[in-house]
């Protein structure tokens, strides 16, 4: 075996560990990661250019990169070139009846974004199954998002089936 070939085996096995560890660790970059995928899926190529997407904790390791402070979407709708940015969080439950979704820092940063960029931000959150399988989905407008901690009153009406392609109409996600 030549040592170039070495090199490739050793480099293919080292990607499929760190692949392994991203499909089946529960460390929470790896839990939001797997919903965000789950949720880009969720988005037809065919309707939905990607603009932006958040950096990987990998590249956030070796480098910072400021804009990973950014919802972890941003997001053209292909046949009228509208934009918008969707934030992804995934949550195994309630905490005292309340879906803790962020904290005020990061709240204030969206709604900064949102209106920096003129663009709308949606909060896509997936609760209770799990991160590639949530049993519930929400989809809420960043201004109906007030505090970081909402009441089902304000989360439950925004719900929507978890496998279902998300569309665009008329400025709303739905």
């Amino acid at each position: 075996m030549t040592l170039g070939l070495l090199d490739k085996v050793i480099d293919s096995g080292i990607d499929l560990l760190k692949e392994m560890k991203h499909e089946t660790s529960n460390d929470s970059f790896a839990v939001g990661s797997r919903f965000e995928d789950y949720v880009e899926n969720l988005f037809s190529k065919k309707y939905f250019s990607i603009v932006e997407k958040t950096h990987s904790t990998e590249t956030n390791k070796e480098r910072y990169v400021e804009s990973s402070m950014n919802p972890d979407f941003v997001f053209r709708y292909i046949p009228t070139g509208e934009m918008f940015a969707v934030e992804c969080k995934y949550r195994s439950g309630l905490k005292q009846g309340m879906l803790d979704w962020t904290n005020p820092g990061q709240l204030d940063r969206y709604r900064k974004f949102s209106q920096e960029r003129k663009i709308p931000v949606f909060i896509v959150i997936g609760l209770d199954g799990s991160d590639d399988e949530p049993g519930e989905m929400f989809n809420i407008p960043l201004e109906e998002a007030k505090y970081p901690k909402l009441y089902p009153s304000v989360f439950n009406m925004f719900s929507r089936p978890p496998k279902k392609s998300f569309f665009w109409k008329n400025g709303k996600l739905y």
